[in-house]
């Protein structure tokens, strides 16, 4: 009974988890991009493809050896990927929780772990925490977390294991090595290298065996991100930041003042000004409203730093390094999902106590409408794909489904079927295979690769069926394959294949085969 009256607040939230998984299972992710991906490569891992030598990708290979290690047990399914989701999901919340309770009142906790629940686990796009677009984010997550809390109760060697799964997971975290060493000094030095090594040996050095050549990937890499349809992307997507569209960020950030302030004016009836926000805050761009919140600590931080102990400096100071990608753009659309539980711990950290329950009115507001906003998201995902598990939006669903119905019908179980621009929902969902190195053209690959590279490999490959559907792909400037982008592409594949079928249902698929 004390285990459970001390961790009742970790206890009710993981049940939720619980709950909402299922309540939603099958709703999470994207059927179209991304999340598909993360079921795909670590299936063709288990028959015997190596990751860059034979499969593309440009994130670190942790999880999708791990991923494929959990296909090899159990089976695959995408059951087994939501199931990894929400087991790496209960481990974020409870180290969240943990670390919480080194930094915030325990009465604060719960406001941190329901923001969360609202945005992260609800979120019924591809940035979500049970099926989401990149397992490496979830899984660098979780191990980034325990990194932090190791180093804070000063168990070394062990944040370095963490770190190390982290980096192995998503390059991006490696920005916390040098506050890590500079924590840890020379005590265990020699435990805390032979700590950091083992995971890269892990993860690495199959590939080196399997002569992975990591200098090609890394001019791939080097390529995409220098790419100018990426520039754009993250331009939209509010990841770099633009001089030009600062009114924008300023619109932001009183949107986060004026209900703080607002709670600070004497004599207001709190109860009712905040169901007067709520149904404001139901109007307004949910998912953007904190894009200015780690400018903001930042700050504060430099205002209260003599006021903060050493471990609030820390931690601070590993929130802001673990989130420079996303430190203009905590949106809650992209990336900045993940850093939820920096952003907002920080921000009570940083903001004085007598102002901290103003702070605390806004958060659970949000919170509401956020979470809101994403069940109607979630269950309007009412058609299912059929012979799967996946629940998605009609416009998708629908046409899928006609097209499964034609490649069931039509194409051999053995042969190729390429969707582009993007379509690995397709492929997971009707048992077909596509090309290992181009299961994706959208304007960034296209970009990156070239047309010529990408005609050749379809020369050689010479896959039975190509689809080219109509998915919009303008977050990367060009809307449509074949005729924004990619057009010598669609023109070798008008002349070496026949048009066989037009699918429609919402989203349109022109069905290829070859001559």
């Amino acid at each position: 009974m004390d285990f459970i009256k001390k961790n009742g607040q970790i206890i009710f939230i993981e049940l939720l988890l619980v709950v909402v998984f299922i309540l939603c299972y099958g709703r999470f992710g994207d059927v179209m991009v991304d999340s598909f991906r993360e079921a795909y490569i670590p299936a063709e891992v288990l028959h015997g493809k190596i990751l860059y030598k034979n499969i593309f990708t440009i994130y670190a290979p942790f999880a999708y050896l791990f991923n494929s290690i959990l296909f090899w047990i159990f089976g695959v399914k995408l059951g087994v990927l939501y199931t990894a989701g929400l087991i790496a999901t209960m481990g974020i919340f409870y180290l969240t929780y943990k670390i919480s309770r080194i930094y915030l009142d325990y009465d604060n906790i719960p406001i941190v772990l329901f923001f969360m629940l609202s945005g992260l686990v609800l979120s019924p796009n591809v940035f979500n925490a049970i099926f989401p677009y990149s397992y490496g984010i979830l899984y660098g997550l979780f191990f980034i977390l325990a990194s932090i809390y190791c180093t804070v109760n000063k168990k070394y060697p062990l944040a370095y294991l963490m770190y190390s799964f982290a980096i192995c997971s998503k390059y991006e975290f490696l920005l916390f090595l040098p506050l890590l060493i500079i924590l840890s000094g020379r005590k265990d030095i020699i435990k805390n290298i032979i700590a950091f090594i083992i995971p890269v040996i892990l993860n690495f050095l199959p590939l080196i065996i399997q002569k992975v050549d990591f200098s090609a990937s890394l001019f791939l890499i080097s390529r995409i991100c220098t790419a100018k349809t990426l520039s754009w992307f993250y331009s939209v997507m509010g990841l770099k930041f633009r001089p030009e569209i600062l009114i924008v960020y300023g619109i932001n950030l009183l949107k986060i003042l004026v209900p703080f302030f607002l709670f600070c004016v004497p004599k207001i009836n709190r109860k009712l000004l905040s169901v007067i926000l709520l149904i404001c805050f139901c109007f307004l761009s949910y998912q953007d409203v904190f894009i200015y919140l780690f400018p903001l600590i930042v700050l504060l931080f430099i205002f209260r730093f003599k006021n903060l102990d050493g471990e609030e400096r820390f931690f601070i100071a590993a929130s802001v390094l673990l989130s420079l990608k996303v430190f203009w753009a905590f949106t809650l659309q992209s990336y900045g999902v993940f850093f939820i539980p920096f952003a907002l711990i920080s921000l009570l950290i940083v903001i004085p106590s007598d102002l901290r329950r103003n702070v605390i009115s806004v958060i659970v507001l949000w919170a509401i409408v956020i979470a809101a906003h994403n069940i109607y998201g979630l269950y309007n995902k009412n058609v299912r794909i059929e012979n799967s598990v996946v629940r998605t939006y009609p416009k998708y669903g629908n046409s899928i489904n006609l097209l499964n119905k034609y490649i069931e019908k039509n194409i051999k179980s053995d042969e190729r079927v390429l969707v582009y621009p993007e379509g690995l929902g397709v492929n997971l969902t009707s048992g077909r295979r596509t090309d290992d190195k181009f299961y994706s053209l959208t304007p960034l690959y296209v970009e990156t690769f070239g047309e010529d590279i990408i005609i050749k490999r379809l020369e050689l490959t010479k896959p039975e069926c190509i689809v080219i559907s109509d998915y919009d792909t303008s977050l990367y400037y060009y809307k449509e394959f074949g005729k924004d982008y990619a057009i010598r592409i669609k023109d070798y594949i008008k002349k070496n294949y026949r048009q066989d079928a037009i699918l429609s249902d919402g989203l349109t698929f022109e069905v290829y085969r070859r001559r």
